[in-house]
């Protein structure tokens, strides 16, 4: 298997496990690969809607990973510059707006981010009693905007192109000794760790649901008890994918020596630094909103 499928959130309902369809998939997804190095390779009618899912549409779908990468960076910065609800909200309206143009249905990024929902209920209440409604309100939707930022990188851009992106921006590192495509590629995983824990998440309560576990019709210490009992099989269903993501980066040969190649070499193009300058601007101004 590939080390994208074996993240890929399309197949998170699938079971974990090997077997005669995952080979015939991989099987499938070795002869979409060469179609496509020949120049002519057309996406399946289950592959298509996951793009369409992803937002592979969008018009920002085209844009460099490493200009992509600049404005979630200047985006986090200018989240902890504001210091006001209004400039917040307009960073909120910015969110929605990139959304709506990179083919992003909005309803998936809330749904994407129900695994922060409870931390983010925890900061909300501690920031309230200790700080007033303002400052718990404002801690709360700064952490929320990161989270679905991040998320909104990751409908946008594949693994490979994340990776890829932060490899090439810390290359001058490498120059120094330090292991820049390491870095790189443990970031861009603990990118799309975020989509993958919401998934695995529902996956997991809908199956205990099915079991009988109270998550809805039920007083408030069962229903605690019903969301603590979700904890371990998530942790499970982690760990297991992250041993199949290490044997096939095992398989693959990771970490040999030689510089990585890529099979297209994209280049940083003028309309890649307009958008990031666009970007960049729009969230200074929302930055500086008094």
């Amino acid at each position: 298997m590939t080390v994208e499928a074996l993240w890929d959130t399309g197949d998170m309902e699938k079971a974990p496990t090997y077997s005669a369809a995952s080979e015939k998939g991989d099987a499938c997804a070795a002869r979409a690969g060469a179609a496509e190095h020949a120049g002519g390779a057309r996406c399946s009618g289950g592959e298509a809607r996951r793009a369409a899912r992803i937002g592979a549409k969008g018009m920002l779908r085209a844009v460099d990973a490493r200009a992509k990468i600049g404005l979630l960076v200047a985006y986090s910065v200018a989240l902890f510059c504001t210091g006001n609800l209004l400039g917040l909200g307009v960073a909120t309206a910015l969110l929605a707006a990139v959304a709506f143009v990179g083919g992003v249905p909005v309803a998936r990024l809330l749904r994407e981010g129900a695994f922060a929902y409870p931390i983010v209920g925890f900061l909300l209440v501690y920031n309230v009693a200790a700080s007033g409604w303002l400052a718990g309100i404002a801690v709360a939707l700064r952490l929320l905007l990161l989270v679905w930022a991040s998320l909104l990188l990751m409908a946008l851009s594949t693994p490979a192109e994340l990776s890829e992106g932060l490899r090439r921006l810390f290359s001058p590192l490498g120059r120094l000794g330090l292991p820049v495509r390491d870095f790189a590629t443990s970031l861009s995983i603990a990118l799309r760790f975020m989509p993958l824990l919401s998934e695995e998440l529902r996956a997991v309560r809908a199956a205990q649901a099915s079991r009988g576990a109270a998550f809805e019709d039920a007083g408030l210490v069962r229903r605690l008890r019903a969301y603590g009992g979700l904890m371990v099989p998530v942790l499970v269903g982690l760990f297991r994918r992250a041993d199949r993501l290490a044997a096939a980066m095992e398989a693959r040969c990771y970490g040999a020596s030689g510089e990585p190649t890529s099979l297209v070499e994209r280049r940083f193009s003028a309309g890649d630094g307009a958008v990031l300058l666009v970007g960049v601007a729009a969230c200074v101004a929302f930055a500086l909103v008094p």
